[in-house]
């Protein structure tokens, strides 16, 4: 198996953007299908979670703490994975991808808002905690706030200085912010189509990032050996 200095820091740089086009899909799915909230980060929710908590309107609190628990659950599974197993917490969150894409399919449109947004609190937690950055660089999959700003600070850094180290980290993190936009875009000619259930076309991009996964890790042979057995025994 590939340990991680194995890996090409370009090859990593490539499932990072691949990462962070699930990240775009699945929060542009957020936006479109549930009366545009945001499912990838908790701020809104923790602000929403203070004014039930003023204006006593408990039912609401207690379903956005709900949402809340299930993000912090998702981080606490990633700190407990690394100290259980060896498996790498990359595989854990492309598979939590996937389930929570195959969730949200089912759905249904009328149901509470916040609650349709669990498998979104949860799987974009795990993703971010898995997916921290390349290069030495933090750098969000799943929201693009502080990915903007460093883009901006090192663009500026490299026009006042034209160090190459700038320039670098300013096309990184730019790299990111078109891939995480792009995958906006796409789950949003996808939603025209398919709506709630366009989620499940998000899997492709799973695919993909599992793909990838495996070949950082250097699984690839033998998830392709095991699958093939499967098929000579069927």
């Amino acid at each position: 198996m590939n340990s991680e200095s194995e890996v090409s820091d370009d090859f990593r740089k490539k499932l990072h953007c691949t990462m962070a086009f699930i990240g775009g899909y699945i929060g542009a799915y957020a936006l479109l299908n549930r009366a545009d909230v945001f499912g990838n980060a908790q701020t809104s929710n923790l602000i929403h979670v203070a004014m039930s908590i003023v204006g006593t309107d408990f039912l609401d609190l207690f379903i956005r703490l709900g949402g809340v628990f299930l993000y912090m659950a998702g981080v606490t599974l990633v700190v407990i994975w690394q100290k259980i197993t060896k498996i790498s917490v990359h595989y854990l969150a492309v598979v939590v991808d996937a389930f929570a894409f195959i969730m949200l399919g089912f759905f249904p449109k009328d149901m509470d808002i916040i609650v349709s947004l669990y498998p979104i609190f949860f799987a974009a937690a795990v993703q971010w905690t898995s997916f921290s950055g390349v290069y030495g660089y933090n750098c969000s999959t799943i929201f693009s706030t502080n990915n903007l700003k460093q883009f901006t600070m090192a663009g500026v850094e490299y026009i006042c200085s034209h160090d190459k180290k700038f320039s670098h980290k300013a096309k990184f993190y730019g790299s990111v912010l078109i891939t995480y936009h792009f995958g906006v875009a796409c789950e949003f000619f996808v939603n025209q189509v398919f709506g709630i259930k366009s989620s499940w076309f998000g899997l492709v991009a799973v695919a993909i990032a599992f793909v990838m996964v495996a070949v950082e890790q250097g699984t690839l042979s033998g998830i392709f050996g095991m699958i093939s057995g499967v098929k000579r025994t069927a």
